[in-house]
Order: structure tokens, then sequence, then C-alpha cells
């Protein structure tokens, strides 16, 4: 996964803070919903694939040409966001969309 799309998702994953957002489908009880989408969470932790130990540091240079050690992020981080795609995927499939608690349909 690339840097840009991660950041991406973590800038998506914090705007909810501003807003709750729920998964929506027409027709679709809360019964139904609640467990499509606990199918949809095992089947993400189960397809994620995982990360044992730290990740080695990345050597980089510096805009003076000294060697630097930069720590990447941590791959916990790498398989939440990973497994919250796969989740968010799943959903999709099965025809929900993420809306806003309480917004009205288009």
């Amino acid at each position: 996964m690339k840097r840009p799309r991660i950041l991406a998702i973590a800038a998506a994953l914090l705007l909810p803070g501003c807003a709750t957002l729920e998964w929506h489908k027409d027709g679709a009880a809360a019964e139904t919903r609640d467990r499509d989408l606990a199918a949809c969470a095992a089947k993400a932790r189960a397809e994620t694939p995982r990360f044992e130990g730290l990740p080695p540091p990345q050597v980089t240079v510096d805009a003076q040409g000294r060697a630097i050690a930069v720590q990447p992020p941590r791959r916990d981080s790498e398989r939440f966001l990973a497994e919250q795609e796969l989740l968010r995927a799943c959903m999709r499939e099965q025809g929900y969309t993420l809306r806003e608690t309480g917004a009205k349909a288009d």
C-alpha cells in the first residue's frame, strides 16, 4: 500500500470524529446490517496478513548527504488500515453505503 493512500485512509478515519457515520442499504433492517457488518469484519480479519515484530528502520540520506535511520510506521497500523479497507469493500459489494446518522437519501 502506498504512503499517500495510507494517509488518505487515515484522514478518512479521523474525519468521522466530526460526524457519526453508519452503513445504510435501502430496505435492510438494522439486524441484517449488523449481521452483514460482523461477517465482513470477520472476513477482513481473516484475509489481512499478520505482521510479526517491528519493521526494520529504513536508512535514507538527508539534504546534507548524511545517512539517517527512519523508523517506518508500525505494522499494526498498516494491518488496521488494510483490514478497514477490506471491510469497506465487502460492505460496498453488498450494496451498503456510509452515511451520516440521520442523513436523508438523495
